[in-house]
């Protein structure tokens, strides 16, 4: 799709339907709820305007389909916020999310949380939205106000949401997102705004950076408003005056995604792996065709530096923990030696945890990637120039996540990085370590295949060390990862914050477990949490397996056997 057209689109990472109406009708006629519900996942992984999200939004019955993960999600909000429901829905269902929705009064967000409200009370949320804007949090200042007096105004305002998120733990036990700030007033100064601290431009900065620091500190979730297109991206002044909706209802399907995107990494749905074509995508020209001298990259030209770039967001998406595979239709050979021979390459060949490159389809080595990796498909995020791999990948498999990328190699990284797919919720030590963790795991699977005929030899083979100790301050952050991230052997889904987690960990007769694994190719980090709990049920000196899950990265080894 031609850059341009991209640039005019509210979802352009999407593609576009061909005849979205129809399909919107046609999923309206099927009979089965839970057929409408697939349907309605399928339609929110296309470009939509407002009218087409609330057409989609119609199909989801109340009750939730099977296969989709029910959360109860609170909005509470100093202005208008029900024109955005149907679009958090929508992005919802598109992640696998059966979202049910609570709308409190509005502006009565402080009554609901620090002196309670029976509805929400009957509700029981999971997580709870603050949505504000900034006069609810610092009043006007004067313009002749300093710094120091902007700062006391914010650190005030800030230690009123403090006191907000804290009820919303201790009355629900629920996650916090809080929604950022955007400036109402246009600039004063322009560019040189930061000369008038008082100005709203100025405050509102101020506000959002001191809010970034206290919810890092506070485990709080955020919802930035920069992400679409600036501080002023989603406000219509107009929609304010009429409305008091400080989310203009043209952009709401762009704030469905991004609230979306953050309930979706809670449900440990968050894309962990960037499969890369290579061929005019990681560079530029068939290397088949070209040889290793022949292909576009590096510096020199435009073209040769945009896919160098793409390669840097690729080797920086790694080095935050995600996972990179190659799925290449070329001769192995050919393909390898670019990593090996080019001088510019960035990406080394270690740094892909499964290089496939070979003349079978993209379904089928896609497939294959995913066992190699252990990995479900629903983990992928696939990236290919050509536009009928991507619709064939599209159609052969759903759960795969396919950008659809502009002609222009340059707006690559951007266009990736607008699908919110790498939505983080907390990024740990293991987390950076991951992708080599599964570098390392296909070298084990490549020593499996060379040396060892038997599984057990294999496993000792491999000289595995598990250690458990109990979750202290310093396994805290992960553990709770794990129990919020992990699906494919997690024994109850129970889903903990770190708080609750910290509170368990303290109990006496409990025992809250972290097992790490270490072996000749490195250490795996923390890979298994087991909670363990009284039940009244049981005999006194029995405890009840409350949870206990595994990192997928690990499964088959027999590690499940000995921490059991």
């Amino acid at each position: 799709m031609r850059s341009s057209d991209m640039a005019h689109r509210q979802l352009a990472w999407l593609p576009v339907h061909p005849g979205l109406s129809q399909a919107i009708r046609s999923a309206r006629a099927l009979a089965e709820p839970d057929a409408r519900w697939r349907a309605a996942r399928q339609l929110a992984g296309y470009d939509r305007d407002m009218v087409a999200t609330g057409r989609i939004e119609r199909l989801l019955d109340p009750a939730p389909a099977s296969g989709f993960a029910p959360v109860r999600l609170a909005l509470l909000g100093s202005h208008t916020l029900d024109h955005l429901m149907p679009a958090i829905r929508v992005a919802g269902a598109g992640q696998g999310l059966a979202v049910h929705l609570h709308l409190g009064g509005y502006g009565l967000y402080r009554d609901a949380l620090l002196r309670g409200d029976a509805a929400l009370d009957a509700f029981a949320p999971e997580v709870i939205l603050l949505a504000l804007d900034i006069a609810a949090v610092v009043p006007r200042l004067p313009l002749r106000a300093d710094e120091s007096q902007v700062d006391a105004a914010v650190a005030q305002g800030l230690a009123a949401m403090r006191a907000l998120w804290s009820a919303a733990r201790q009355r629900y036990g629920a996650r916090v997102i809080q929604q950022t700030f955007v400036s109402q007033t246009p600039r004063l100064a322009g560019s040189n705004e930061w000369l008038l601290p008082a100005s709203a431009a100025s405050v509102a900065r101020r506000l959002n950076d001191a809010l970034r620091q206290a919810a890092r500190a506070g485990d709080i979730l955020l919802i930035d408003l920069e992400q679409g297109g600036g501080p002023d991206a989603f406000h219509d002044p107009a929609r304010w005056h009429q409305a008091k909706q400080l989310v203009d209802p043209a952009k709401a399907p762009l704030y469905g995604e991004l609230v979306g995107r953050v309930l979706a990494a809670l449900a440990g749905k968050a894309r962990r792996c960037l499969v890369l074509d290579l061929d005019n995508t990681v560079w530029g020209g068939v290397i088949g065709d070209l040889g290793v001298e022949g292909i576009v990259l590096g510096q020199g030209s435009a073209t040769g530096e945009a896919f160098l770039a793409l390669q840097a967001y690729a080797a920086m998406l790694r080095e935050r923990g995600v996972v990179l595979a190659v799925c290449s239709k070329n001769d192995h050979d050919f393909a390898r030696s670019a990593f090996d021979l080019h001088p510019e390459m960035l990406l080394a060949y270690e740094d892909i945890a499964c290089f496939t490159a070979n003349w079978s389809d993209k379904p089928t080595n896609l497939r294959a990637i995913s066992r190699t990796l252990n990995l479900g498909l629903d983990s992928f995020v696939f990236v290919d120039d050509n536009p009928a791999e991507r619709d064939i990948v599209r159609r052969e498999l759903p759960e795969v996540a396919v950008p659809e990328l502009p002609d222009d190699v340059a707006l690559y990284p951007a266009t990736i990085a607008a699908g919110g797919y790498f939505e983080a919720v907390t990024l740990t030590a293991e987390d950076f370590d991951r992708a080599g963790d599964y570098a390392a795991a296909s070298l084990r699977g490549a020593a499996a295949e060379a040396s060892v005929t038997d599984m057990a030899g294999y496993l000792a083979s491999l000289a595995m060390q598990l250690t458990c100790t109990p979750v202290g301050p310093f396994e805290l952050a992960r553990a709770a990862q794990l129990i919020n991230k992990s699906n494919q052997f997690n024994l109850t889904t129970r889903r903990r914050s770190e708080s609750e987690l910290a509170a368990l960990a303290a109990r006496e007769d409990a025992a809250v477990l972290a097992f790490r694994l270490r072996d000749r190719f490195g250490d795996s980090g923390l890979v298994s949490v087991a909670i363990l709990c009284p039940d009244p049920a049981l005999p006194s000196q029995d405890l009840l397996i409350d949870t206990w899950l595994m990192s997928c990265r690990v499964l088959g080894r027999g590690v499940e056997q000995a921490v059991l």
